[in-house]
């Protein structure tokens, strides 16, 4: 059977070069005996019903091993003359859950395919005459591999790039018109941004990313109806009412009021309601990016209300928490979101099968690292895993979690390389298939199906017991033991003595900080030989920096600063002052963003966006135009520190699970900001000339100066709530402690503007040479001299010849002849007035 002669719908609106304008002549004549029927495209790829039996085959598996969970487990609690929630609620609260649980992976993985995984309908582009040169063509026609001139555009406070770094493809006609035009795009501001290709604003969703929106809108509502009842539920159990008792609306609101858990809940539904109703009205990347982060948020509260933020190293075990669920509901919810994208044709589903290949490895690592880092903190060492019920469970869902991995690899090793390479191999479109190769890559297809749907069983299955698991109460369990009142602020024990020595070097790991920092590093030397792959040479002084950078952070946050930080405000301060004022120094003349855009390819067709472009579109967003505004970025970093200390906030924060953490990385993120605006080198929308950011670096010093005064001349204790009610037989008070911590602010920020004032000025003095440099090779692109100054340079030398040159002016042709009013000079660069060079007399 001819499968090319089949019947079926007309040309598909999944295929996103389909809906591509051709310019004219590129038109491809049908031949005379092609009758206009409709055909399906030979390359679409149909198993029918892969999303209906996969879903709730993995329902029933989670939901089965939820069932022996709970069987198995000890029952209700039953107290003689004490009331109890029943059977009802025992079994009712964790399926609400279970079933909430799936939902918002289902939700979350419809909106991953339609923002990141299925490719996006091309924007239509008219074009009304055929680029005359490689200068003339669209941004989509370059190549993806060459060097782009809108990050390696030369700007202030960065070396100009080595003569290659952009050199002209081969085969590029170098017209006189073309090399203007290479000249006038060197004329940008030397701060600007990367361009945006046209259209990356607003990319209209194809009909099945929009059917995935319609599908995450759906299972939002099963996402909020099942946290409703889990709500009603908890309540129940935390009563020791039936669940019938407690449906009251003045027994509901007094539990969302009192009880953390309860607003965790209402606003779980809250939030699945807005996915709920906006998803059926999503119909580009854009809103459903948008959506897909308030689906993200939604999974975080409950977090915040289990076992982890009752256990010691609060921060660390919430912060581990997190990124399990999150990744582990990105790898589930985007192998059943390509489920539902099997119709695509060959063409586009082959890239989005890649693209999750690649995520799904990246999440299946985070969710492992991340669930032996909880499991650890929880069990308390080895022998709990097979002593007790709940490290039984840990274990089986390692099981699980490893054989959802072998199943990834085997799907990549039989599936994926192999519809990528045939794709590759026999085009993106319909028109360019053989039966046979259709064939070929719909074999291909149905064995995904197939793999993919026993993998999303057994992570489904793997979700059912981690149900379970937050049913039962982990071995270590510090909420019950009542230890000393230090212990259970600090979340481990009161430290010896503090010293010089066991500041340096009685190291607590803080892992959320430390993993951030490796990651940052191992990231920024992947792009470094990226680079180097493609001969294009990154200063070794900006690795050098960068690493400093990462160094500084891992000693403020993990060293004995990180131990005494709680217990010591002067060490806190000095945690504080070098994550503002130290780290952001050698962080912002590493120049991360701009390794980035030179090592991150343009996405592949047929996606019109990647990591890159994501990259440009948020240094082109409104958020950032008002995060890095100069006025904002200095009120914010003068304006934290008075908001920190001089008002209850400080209390809150040391009280809150999160609090040190979210302090620090809001001092750290300050000052990368107020320091990339003064010496940064990566791009911004905006930039303050030199002398403003002089005037910028030392406002900030009397408010330091002041802040500190008003610290050390406090008669009263800062956060005494906390520093008062922390056991401490050592060292001073707290109230002296207090006075070393205004000391601090007062005389840490010196050498830190020093500097930064010291590079200021050598980047000042650098910027004439630099612009020098870059209108001479604007001229030399042009292949044309600059008649305006070489005018200029002959009325000096006629002044320095006196009578003589005079008496010569007259034989001197008059397309140079000279006037007796001498030009205006210029300064070297066109960059900063005019985009192009205005030539005098007869001048080309």
């Amino acid at each position: 059977m001819d499968i090319s002669a089949s019947t079926g719908p007309p040309a598909s609106t999944d295929d996103p070069v389909a809906a591509e304008v051709r310019p004219p002549g590129d038109a491809i004549a049908a031949p005379a005996t092609a009758a206009p029927t409709a055909t399906r495209p030979v390359g679409a790829v149909r198993p029918v019903g892969a999303v209906p039996r996969a879903l709730p085959v993995a329902a029933l598996a989670g939901c089965a091993v939820l069932a022996l969970v709970v069987g198995f487990g000890p029952g209700p609690l039953r107290l003689p003359g004490l009331p109890s929630s029943g059977e009802g609620t025992y079994w009712a609260l964790p399926f609400a859950r279970l079933v909430g649980r799936i939902a918002s992976v289902a939700t979350l993985g419809w909106l991953l395919a339609a923002a990141v995984l299925l490719p996006a309908r091309r924007v239509p582009v008219r074009r009304d005459r055929e680029p005359s040169s490689a200068d003339d063509a669209p941004a989509s026609l370059a190549d993806d591999t060459a060097p782009r001139t809108d990050d390696a555009a030369p700007r202030t406070g960065e070396a100009a790039p080595r003569t290659g770094e952009a050199a002209p493809r081969t085969g590029d006609v170098a017209t006189r018109a073309g090399a203007q035009a290479r000249a006038r795009s060197d004329d940008r501001p030397p701060a600007g941004l990367p361009e945006r290709a046209a259209g990356s604003r607003q990319r209209p969703l194809t009909s099945t990313a929009r059917r995935c929106g319609r599908y995450a809108a759906d299972a939002a509502v099963v996402w909020m109806i099942a946290t409703l009842a889990e709500l009603v539920f908890t309540l129940s159990d935390v009563s020791a009412q039936p669940a019938g008792d407690v449906l009251d609306l003045h027994a509901l609101r007094s539990f969302v009021a009192s009880t953390e858990q309860g607003r965790a809940l209402l606003t779980v539904a809250a939030l699945a309601a807005v996915v709920a109703i906006v998803g059926r009205t999503v119909t580009t990347t854009t809103a459903a990016g948008a959506l897909l982060a308030v689906a993200a948020v939604g999974l975080l509260p409950p977090v915040l209300a289990g076992h982890a933020a009752t256990s010691g190293d609060h921060a660390i075990a919430v912060v581990a928490l997190a990124v399990h669920i999150l990744a582990a509901s990105a790898w589930a919810g985007g192998l059943l979101g390509l489920l539902s994208a099997v119709r695509l044709p060959a063409g586009s589903f082959g890239p989005a099968l890649r693209r999750h290949s690649r995520f799904a490895a990246g999440a299946a690592a985070a969710t492992a690292v991340s669930g032996i880092g909880g499991a650890a903190l929880r069990l308390g060492g080895l022998a709990p895993l097979w002593e007790t019920r709940y490290g039984l469970l840990v274990t089986l869902k390692a099981v699980g979690l490893i054989t959802a991995v072998a199943l990834g690899g085997l799907l990549r090793r039989r599936v994926v390389d192999r519809v990528t390479t045939a794709t590759a191999e026999t085009g993106t479109t319909a028109n360019t298939r053989t039966a046979a190769e259709t064939g070929t890559t719909a074999g291909a297809v149905g064995r995904f199906v197939r793999l993919a749907g026993v993998e999303l069983i057994v992570l489904t299955a793997t979700l059912g017991l981690a149900v379970g698991l937050s049913r039962t109460a982990p071995p270590v369990d510090d909420a019950l033991v009542p230890a000393d009142p230090t212990r259970a602020l600090l979340g481990y024990p009161m430290p010896p003595p503090v010293s010089a020595a066991r500041l340096a070097g009685d190291w607590r790991i803080d892992w959320v900080f430390l993993s951030a920092c490796v990651l940052a590093a191992g990231l920024y030397l992947a792009g470094l030989l990226r680079l180097r792959a493609r001969g294009i040479r990154w200063p070794v002084g900006r690795t050098i920096a960068w690493l400093c950078g990462l160094a500084v952070v891992v000693f403020a946050t993990s060293s004995g600063l990180g131990r005494y930080g709680p217990v010591l405000l002067s060490v806190h301060m000095t945690q504080h002052m070098l994550l503002s004022m130290c780290a952001p120094i050698p962080l912002v003349l590493g120049a991360p963003v701009t390794l980035a855009l030179r090592a991150m390819r343009p996405a592949r067709a047929p996606h019109r966006s990647g990591p890159r472009e994501w990259l440009v579109a948020v240094l082109h967003s409104w958020p950032v135009r008002v995060l890095t505004h100069p006025a904002w970025v200095t009120a914010n970093f003068i304006g934290s520190l008075y908001v920190l200390y001089m008002t209850s906030l400080l209390t809150t924060l040391m009280h809150n699970h999160l609090g040190h953490l979210y302090m620090n990385v809001h001092f750290l993120a300050v000052g990368v900001l107020f320091f990339e605006l003064l010496i940064g080198i990566d791009p911004l929308p905006r930039r303050l000339p030199h002398p403003g950011r002089i005037i910028m670096l030392l406002s900030a010093v009397p408010f330091h100066t002041f802040l500190g005064i008003a610290i050390m001349s406090e008669s009263s204790l800062l956060a005494a709530d906390w520093y008062g009610r922390l056991v401490r037989p050592w060292g001073v008070s707290a109230l002296s402690d207090q006075h070393t911590a205004g000391a601090i602010v007062w005389a840490f920020g010196e050498l830190p503007t020093f500097a930064v004032l010291v590079v200021l000025v050598i980047q000042w003095s650098r910027m004439d040479d630099r612009r020098t440099r870059a209108r001479e090779r604007r001229i030399a692109a042009a292949g044309d001299v600059d008649a305006e100054l070489d005018a200029y340079n002959a009325y000096l030398a006629r002044l320095a010849d006196g009578p003589t040159r005079r008496r010569t002016a007259a034989t001197v042709s008059p397309a140079v002849r000279m006037t007796t009013t001498p030009p205006a000079p210029r300064t070297a660069p066109d960059d900063e007035g005019r985009g192009g060079r205005q030539a005098t007399g007869g001048g080309g």
